[in-house]
């Protein structure tokens, strides 16, 4: 924990080098989601580390990347709104992937496996979070505002369980810096950026792809070796990928879309193409009725060939 709190505290320092401005300008409202995020992201970083202890890192990457599941299920429960067939499909073609990646010998569960679990619970609800909080606060000000929580957390609670490690070596030092600026103000800053852009079951999907990624820099590095095995989850992977996106690309009726904006909903849907259509449906000429009309009738025509 002291690792998670000293690397997330000097990424909030460095984020709010830049960010002072925008931090004055938060609400009350914005503040407490933006905490709410990074409270979230904690507990995920949490869960996985301690679960980390007593199980294998393929193990721990496969359970983690169960989050991909979750979005979608959890967008379901809050919204009503499920994912096309075709793209559950996808995602059970990509979670096998990644099972053939990750996974060697027999998965078995116990206590680190269960605590893995709740840290994917947690990482479910905090790309949801990030994907509420994207759309509504100012992108910088909320890095800077998850990033600082969970360093805060992560150091309290280290102080608290942990007896102190001494101070860092050279080496040490550098590996800090490193996750701390692209692990830490980099990769949270593009996500919450991507998110602002993109519905939360293709962000998990994407973000998913880490474990994918890990191993092919790892077979590049030499650490591993590339077997039929790999190359098997690595066409699995993608190919669970490739459904997604087209699943998406295709997973919202003309009806949904017409009593999207009949009831005049504006809010991000769980489906690239419903999230742009609601979206041109507020930058037509003329007014916003008359948008929402001339759409209604445009993708109902569409239905009807």
């Amino acid at each position: 924990m002291y690792y998670i709190g000293v690397r997330f505290l000097l990424a909030f320092v460095v984020m709010g080098v830049f960010s002072v401005p925008r931090l004055r300008a938060l609400s009350r409202r914005e503040w407490g989601v933006s905490a709410l995020v990074g409270l979230l992201l904690f507990a995920a970083f949490f869960f996985q580390t301690i679960g980390l202890m007593q199980t294998t890192p393929g193990v721990s990457g496969f359970l983690t990347c169960l989050y991909v599941v979750l979005v979608p299920f959890f967008l379901g429960l809050f919204t009503r709104r499920w994912p096309s067939l075709r793209v559950w499909l996808g995602i059970a073609v990509l979670l096998g992937g990644i099972g053939f990646l990750t996974i060697s010998g027999h998965l078995a569960f116990g206590f680190g496996e269960t605590l893995t679990l709740i840290g994917t619970v947690f990482w479910a609800l905090h790309i949801l979070a990030v994907g509420y909080g994207a759309t509504r606060i100012d992108v910088v000000a909320l890095t800077t505002v998850q990033l600082g929580v969970t360093g805060l957390l992560g150091l309290a609670v280290s102080l608290l369980t942990e007896p102190f490690p001494g101070l860092p070596d050279g080496r040490s030092v550098w590996i800090i810096l490193y996750t701390a600026l692209a692990g830490g103000v980099l990769a949270f800053w593009l996500m919450v950026a991507g998110q602002k852009h993109t519905p939360p079951t293709i962000a998990g999907v994407l973000m998913s792809l880490e474990a994918v990624f890990a191993v092919i820099f790892s077979i590049l590095a030499g650490y591993d070796q590339l077997t039929v095995q790999s190359v098997v989850g690595f066409a699995l992977a993608f190919g669970g990928l490739t459904m997604v996106q087209l699943g998406a690309m295709a997973g919202l009726s003309a009806k949904q879309v017409t009593a999207d904006l009949a009831a005049g909903a504006l809010a991000p849907e769980p489906d690239l193409v419903g999230r742009e259509v609601v979206r041109k449906s507020v930058q037509q000429p003329g007014t916003e009725e008359e948008g929402r009309r001339n759409l209604a009738a445009k993708y109902e025509g569409q239905a009807g060939e």
